[in-house]
């Protein structure tokens, strides 16, 4: 069925720094009922289908059964009652969870495996999130993981700054939810 339901005309919002890194998204509008929506990218769609697609058939079975394991999610957090929370709340979601009691441990244990994830406070000893997200994305093979800030940091200018940072999400411990980390990964994982 090729209907056409609506037609609106929409000014189209530059993506801001938090939406930056997030996939096929080419920015944001709002629409006359006063309703945000994300604007998404029809060519890098296709890209992704076709890439999807021609990297299925070319993989051998073997590989794509070794693909339907879990997604490893690095969890950094010096509190070991967040930590433990967290990991709690992503080994419930189907993931599997690897911690560190601090961004330095972090940082170290990710060059140590693969991983779909990179979830982590921003006050922490050794190295700070903000620190972590940029020392990961000094790297080139970094550059698509996706990082996740979960902090009592709430400000505007906090937010601003983990966006620089190199994160793809703020999350503010103080309007936390297990729904809303769940969700943030599985738009970004």
């Amino acid at each position: 069925m090729d209907d056409l339901l609506d037609e609106q005309d929409a000014i189209l919002k530059p993506q801001s720094k938090l939406l930056k890194r997030v996939r096929n998204v080419t920015g944001a509008t709002i629409l006359s009922t006063g309703e945000v929506c994300i604007v998404l990218n029809p060519q890098d769609l296709l890209k992704l289908v076709q890439k999807r697609s021609v990297s299925i058939r070319k993989t051998p079975i073997a590989v794509v059964e070794e693909k339907k394991s879990k997604p490893v999610i690095l969890v950094a957090d010096d509190s070991i009652a967040i930590r433990t929370q967290e990991k709690r709340i992503l080994e419930a979601a189907g993931y599997e969870v690897v911690t560190a009691v601090d961004g330095l441990e972090a940082y170290n244990k990710l060059r140590t495996r693969d991983f779909d994830a990179v979830v982590s406070d921003v006050q922490m000893p050794n190295l700070d999130g903000l620190s972590l997200a940029a020392r990961i994305r000094q790297h080139k093979e970094y550059n698509e993981l996706p990082i996740v800030l979960v902090t009592s940091l709430a400000s505007d200018e906090d937010k601003r700054r983990g966006a620089e940072a190199g994160a793809n999400a703020y999350i503010p411990k103080g309007t936390f939810s297990q729904e809303e980390l769940v969700e943030t990964l599985r738009r970004l994982v």
